[in-house]
């Protein structure tokens, strides 16, 4: 059965893209608002931000553009709780807001505090972005109905993040939009020393459960690929057996370059790195294709 179509609406209040934004799902009484943070003392006092909710901080490490960062928070007023975290310097990284709340004002503390523990919990697995939260969150116990009406909101914060530039969090594969060109091939990586497996995927590639990872890196490997190392390693996604670090999980990267660099410890393409069994790169693969569509049309 084919998943049915969503309508998203975004509202630009000021009608400059780079404003504040209003986003909104059909049928769906939840809502986000994307405030730059040089607008937010103009935009304190909107209702939508005043209320209870979910809020993103998002920006770069200043000494390592590369490196994603967030921060993610809830709050029974919004506005009140992010004026306080921009008048701290852990936050200054910030230079974006993105808030969740609710139409209807029907939001509880026990809503934000689970959604948040989920959402905390869902960017701690990402490839793309550093989570700088502390805490991990209240585990908050809810009834089974609301339960699954708290699932369905954080379901679609999922859905509308990506519609504003910030693919906070991974999409899950019943979400996941297929594309019919992508057929899950598996693709082989590796020096002699070290082998390694992927699978691509509509937002990237996904390293199979067993691939090796080099221990060694180089000093020119870009920070924040070299902090996603640590990362994996401390969550133990990758595990070190008997002197070699090992894959204990599948896991996805945003592209094949990232991944190659990631597993071999330097910069490469991962375009020509990525082979499949026969031996064909991915740029390879996908000349192939380009040259077959080329050829029907013809």
């Amino acid at each position: 059965m084919n998943k049915r179509g969503i309508t998203i609406t975004n509202y630009l209040s000021s009608g400059n893209p780079d404003g504040v934004i209003f986003s909104y799902m059909s049928n769906w009484s939840g809502q986000a608002i994307k405030i730059p943070r040089n607008l937010f003392a103009d935009s304190k006092d909107i209702d939508e931000v005043k209320r209870p909710g979910i809020y993103f901080l998002l920006g770069q490490d200043d000494e390592n553009p590369d490196d994603k960062l967030v921060y993610v928070g809830e709050a029974n007023s919004l506005s009140d709780r992010i004026i306080q975290h921009l008048r701290d310097n852990d936050k200054s990284f910030a230079e974006t807001i993105i808030c969740f709340s609710s139409k209807d004002e029907n939001l509880t503390v026990s809503h934000t505090k689970y959604l948040e523990q989920k959402t905390i919990s869902q960017i701690s697995k990402s490839s793309e972005y550093r989570l700088v939260n502390k805490k991990e969150g209240s585990l908050i116990k809810l009834p089974k109905m609301v339960q699954d009406e708290m699932d369905t909101y954080f379901d679609n914060m999922k859905i509308i993040l990506p519609t504003l530039g910030y693919p906070v969090l991974q999409i899950d594969d019943k979400i996941r939009i297929k594309e019919v060109s992508i057929k899950p091939e598996l693709l082989n990586l590796g020096t002699g020393e070290f082998k390694a497996t992927a699978k691509l995927t509509s937002n990237g590639i996904e390293v199979q459960k067993g691939s090796e990872l080099n221990k060694k890196e180089t000093p020119s490997l870009s920070g924040s690929y070299s902090n996603l190392r640590k990362t994996l390693i401390e969550k133990k996604i990758v595990l070190d057996i008997n002197g070699k670090y090992f894959f204990e999980e599948n896991f996805e990267f945003p592209s094949p370059s990232t991944a190659a660099a990631i597993i071999l410890g330097y910069s490469i393409n991962g375009r020509t790195a990525w082979k499949n069994k026969e031996g064909k790169n991915l740029k390879e693969i996908e000349e192939e294709k380009i040259s077959g569509i080329n050829s029907a049309q013809n």
